[in-house]
């Protein structure tokens, strides 16, 4: 990417021949004007150029630099506006421009010692010439300093260069400093920072083999893309899996594997790309917020699938791949996945159970996708629909018990239709009680009046399997002093499954109280589920019923 610069020549012609400032003085090299303004505020920023030092990098004028230098400007101090293409120090855009000569005389004047070495706002330079100078002014900058360069400052102008995909200063730093894992592997990830230019236009090729070159060149000097990144930059995530989930990314992930990155690289919960991508999991708000236009494309599943991802591999808790795209994908692509496989083995892919004896219908009901239901249901594939999970979690349960907020919920109560309609019990519990109405009494109200009456003709059809309106069970809520305990390690991972089970199991351990002898009401009252709660008082629920804290919620 080429040094920005806020042109200067524009600037240029708005100046009359007649010095009024000491900018104009600048800027037309009256140098004799210039001295007669030095009494002002010198180091004052303006948003087009920054301070006044700034301007006269810009224009080359090397003389008018001399002036303010020993008129006592600061060559440190960054500019006060953002509004101004990437701030930095005048030193800093000195090296950015490879102009040797203002930056040696900048150098001289500072004469720094090796305290001056530990200021961040003074390794600008070396940031600046990695980022966006020429190899020579690099030379300059490493060798000018004796070798007195922080490892910090090091690893930060190694990023910076991967970050600008400017090749040949990060095989320049590489070839002159021996950096540590850890500092290659922040470079391999400023490799993969998003450019805003590109939600606008597609790479060009010339971008990506440069893209691709560094992550060469960071793997073979001993980057590591299975190592967790940034927080910041990729969410904690390891690199492979981070790039796997960002479609402007697709080549910094071919780029990886090419390079001899394992595509079953997992987090800390042993989940590896195929995960996220079945679940579609986008866990922060800056990823989110461009998520249709960078939502990844099936050719990642393909990338990945060519390298001999796993879809059989499981996590810490049991799940597949095949699990998490039956729960957030599309039928299609629960399908590409199971094409990895011999036809002969897909059925018995589909009936593998995690560690909450689930299966793929299970997921698929969790996620209300009707269509993926009705395929695993058909002839050719046939999974038990009466099958149940630990603590009798049958798929009509998770179909009915909310899992993501964001999640449509007509779509759930359609995929419990769905269930009912090719045989699942409707009186079917759990074993701490939960029947398919306390489940259906979680999901929030929304207002939407075709809703509502689903709700009331699910609730009819409910109670036709011999199921009490009133019936009681456990069930756990937020215990807001409580903070949960992170079970791993840098990064959560997806937690999809049974967690009820797992809250009523241990509900200390998940920041969860546990109450009993609750019925479908008190549930739907203490949710905030309006909607429920007028169609269960419809059928008859006893609003004057207590839990076991003698609490009446209606």
């Amino acid at each position: 990417m080429r040094s920005p610069h806020p042109g200067s020549s524009t600037y240029q012609n708005r100046v009359d021949n007649t010095p009024k400032s000491l900018r104009s003085s600048i800027t037309i090299n009256d140098l004799t004007a210039l001295r007669s303004f030095l009494s002002g505020r010198l180091d004052e920023s303006d948003i087009s150029h920054g301070a006044p030092l700034h301007l006269a990098i810009y224009l080359g004028n090397a003389e008018a630099v001399d002036i303010l230098l020993q008129a006592g400007v600061d060559p440190l101090k960054e500019t006060a506006f953002l509004d101004l293409p990437y701030p930095t120090t005048p030193t800093g855009l000195a090296a950015r421009l490879s102009n040797r000569t203002i930056l040696q005389k900048i150098w001289r004047h500072i004469n720094p010692d090796i305290n001056t070495y530990n200021m961040e706002a003074f390794d600008s330079c070396l940031v600046e010439a990695a980022r966006y100078g020429n190899v020579a002014i690099l030379d300059d900058v490493l060798h000018w300093s004796q070798s007195n360069w922080s490892p910090e400052s090091r690893s930060r102008a190694l990023s910076a260069a991967a970050e600008n995909w400017h090749v040949e200063n990060l095989q320049f730093l590489l070839s002159e400093i021996s950096f540590g894992e850890e500092a290659l592997n922040i470079a391999l990830a400023h490799v993969t920072v998003d450019k805003l230019c590109f939600e606008h236009r597609d790479q060009t090729e010339a971008e990506i083999a440069a893209r691709s070159q560094l992550i060469k060149v960071l793997m073979a000097a001993g980057a590591d893309p299975s190592k967790p990144g940034p927080r910041w930059l990729c969410m904690g995530e390891p690199l492979l899996i981070w790039t796997a989930m960002c479609r402007q990314l697709h080549s910094c992930l071919k780029a990886l594997l090419d390079n001899g990155a394992d595509p079953n690289i997992t987090n800390s919960q042993g989940q590896t790309a195929l995960w996220y991508l079945g679940a579609r999991v986008k866990r922060a708000f800056l990823f989110r917020r461009r998520i249709e236009d960078n939502e990844p494309t099936e050719d990642v599943f393909y990338t990945l699938l060519v390298s001999n991802a796993s879809v059989l591999h499981q996590d810490i808790t049991g799940n597949t791949p095949l699990h998490f795209a039956a729960y957030g994908s599309p039928l299609k692509v629960l399908q590409l996945l199971l094409s990895s496989l011999p036809i002969e083995s897909q059925r018995n892919a589909l009936t593998m159970r995690n560690c909450n004896g689930e299966t793929a219908l299970h997921f698929a009901s969790a996620g209300g996708q009707v269509d993926t239901i009705t395929y695993l249901l058909s002839h050719n594939v046939g999974l038990g629909i009466n099958e149940t999970a630990s603590m009798g979690w049958s798929p009509l349960l998770r179909a009915l018990a909310p899992m993501v907020p964001g999640l449509k919920r007509t779509t759930k109560i359609e995929a419990a239709q769905l269930l009912l309609a090719h045989g699942d019990s409707p009186s079917t519990s759990t074993q701490d009680d939960w029947t398919p109405i306390h489940c259906l009494a979680m999901n929030l109200s929304d207002g939407n009046a075709e809703r509502i009456y689903k709700i009331s003709q699910l609730i009819v059809t409910l109670l036709s399997g011999s199921i009490c309106i009133n019936s009681r069970a456990s069930f756990v809520f937020d215990n807001p002093p409580s903070r949960p305990v992170r079970k791993h390690g840098v990064q959560d991972g997806i937690d999809y499954g049974c967690q009820e089970s797992q809250y009523i199991e241990s509900p200390v351990g998940c920041g969860k109280v546990l109450r009993s002898d609750l019925t479908p009401l008190h549930i739907a009252a203490e949710l905030g589920a309006f909607d429920v709660v007028v169609a269960l008082l419809k059928h008859g629920a006893d609003p004057a019923a207590e839990d076991s804290e003698a609490k009446l919620e209606v």
